[in-house]
């Protein structure tokens, strides 16, 4: 009687006035909506688009096409502090229809992936998917000096207020060339159908490791940094399709292997969004190749490109004073393939400077203007001229526009732009004479409209 009276009391009672029977650590949620564009139209005056000449790898963020990521997140923090996410990004890239008339785009995932922080382990994380997995850009130019994977794997990290450090293995498969994956079709014995092969499939391995420190000045903060890259490609074979599986023609791909190492030192903190960041990178073998390059010249007498080379050092500066900023950017980058021939246009150096200052009237006024220079210095003679050149191309545009607030990097930015770009006769002999650009001649002129943002971007900001 008296242990049925308790536990109808027990049950009748308001669960809000129960004692809970131990600690609860229910996850807070939050949905993470973000995204990055930049889009623009323009003219050279004369009724066409005036698609500007390059000559670098990397010749500024103003020259680009449109482009557009969308970040779709969750994040889960408990209360004990452990916090969990997971972030999708599709991208688009390409013409667009409203311009081209063709309803197409090419659409990436850039991220697509899971990581967990302070899981019982405070600064501790863990993240697996495929991700952008990059440090510091330069920002004028629209490139990652250092540490800048696009890849398939998982990683670890561990941060405190002045340490960080991680590290991570990916894996790719580049579908292009039957250079690490090849499938073909063969006729079924005994039957009329077609069955898919997998007849070549080598994975490339990245390892990667980082780490960097804060170092606190006054109001200066330094942050040295040291990074690595490890590349590894097996052995395979590949086949010639002019005989199938049996009897055909065959390619035996050898193993590649590359090593990146590289550094940066940062200096920021004096002023918001003020920093000074100097990068240095030197790579080998594949790795200098790029992990989403698939190699089809400059190859050694053993059919590798485990002797490719390249060097990288590169600056970017950004400093806000309120009703004036100015950022810069510049980089030089020297390279070889792995042939023999040290005097061919396939190897050489090349650099890019970049500035640009502002100014902000009002709170959404800004009056920006940019200077940008780019040259290119082959080792070899130009396949077209038979002479050595050295192109360049020098731009001044002018950006009047509004934006959300003042700086460098308020955004959303609408500008107009007017650019003036100065093109060097050895930048023109490398176009075919029909080329528009060409025709052109060497001074050209642009104008156009366009537009820039970040808003909670995962990537960008």
């Amino acid at each position: 009687m008296f242990p049925a009276l308790l536990l109808s009391r027990a049950f009748a009672a308001d669960p809000a006035d129960r004692e809970p029977a131990g600690p609860t650590d229910d996850p807070e949620t939050r949905l993470q909506l973000g995204s990055y564009g930049r889009v623009e139209a323009g003219t050279d005056l004369a009724g066409g688009a005036g698609d500007p000449v390059t000559v670098s790898a990397h010749p500024g963020r103003l020259l680009e096409d449109p482009y557009v990521e969308l970040d779709l997140g969750w994040q889960l923090q408990t209360q004990s502090g452990a916090t969990f996410r997971a972030l999708v990004t599709p991208a688009v890239s390409g013409d667009l229809f409203h311009y081209s008339g063709t309803f197409d785009a090419t659409l990436a995932v850039r991220n697509l992936y899971a990581e967990a922080d302070d899981f019982g382990v405070k600064g501790l994380g863990v993240w697996a998917g495929s991700r952008m997995y990059r440090g510091d850009d330069v920002y004028l130019l629209d490139f990652w000096p250092l540490d800048n994977l696009n890849t398939l794997g998982g990683g670890v990290h561990w941060r405190n207020d002045r340490l960080s450090v991680g590290a991570h293995v990916g894996f790719n498969r580049l579908a292009a060339d039957d250079w690490q994956y090849q499938s073909l079709e063969e006729i079924s014995p005994g039957s009329v159908g077609a069955s898919s092969i997998t007849y070549l499939d080598r994975q490339r391995v990245i390892g990667s490791l980082k780490a960097s420190y804060d170092v606190p000045i006054g109001a200066v903060h330094l942050r040295p940094k040291v990074y690595g890259e490890l590349h590894s490609l097996p052995a395979g074979t590949r086949l010639v399709e002019t005989g199938g599986v049996e009897g055909g023609v065959t390619d035996a791909l050898p193993a590649e292997h590359g090593v990146l190492v590289g550094g940066e030192v940062s200096a920021y903190g004096w002023a918001k969004d003020s920093y000074l960041n100097v990068f240095y990178r030197h790579a080998t073998g594949i790795a200098a190749v790029g992990e989403l390059t698939v190699p089809t010249a400059g190859f050694a007498l053993d059919s590798t490109v485990n002797a490719s080379r390249e060097d990288l050092g590169a600056v970017a500066f950004n400093q806000d004073l309120g009703v004036f900023s100015v950022a810069a950017g510049a980089y030089v980058r020297s390279w070889a393939d792995a042939d023999a021939n040290t005097t061919d246009p396939d190897d050489g150096w090349e650099w890019v400077g970049s500035v640009r200052p502002g100014v902000y009237p009002t709170r959404f006024v800004a009056i920006q203007a940019e200077l940008s220079h780019e040259a290119a210095f082959p080792a070899g003679l130009d396949p077209r001229t038979n002479v050595q050149e050295k192109p360049a191309v020098t731009r001044l545009s002018l950006l009047p526009g509004v934006q959300l607030g003042k700086g460098s990097f308020a955004r959303p930015n609408i500008h107009l732009r007017y650019t003036l770009s100065l093109v060097n006769a050895d930048a023109l002999d490398r176009l075919d004479p029909s080329d528009a650009r060409r025709v052109a001649g060497p001074v050209q002129h642009t104008f156009g409209i366009g537009a820039e943002w970040w808003i909670d971007s995962q990537g960008y900001r």
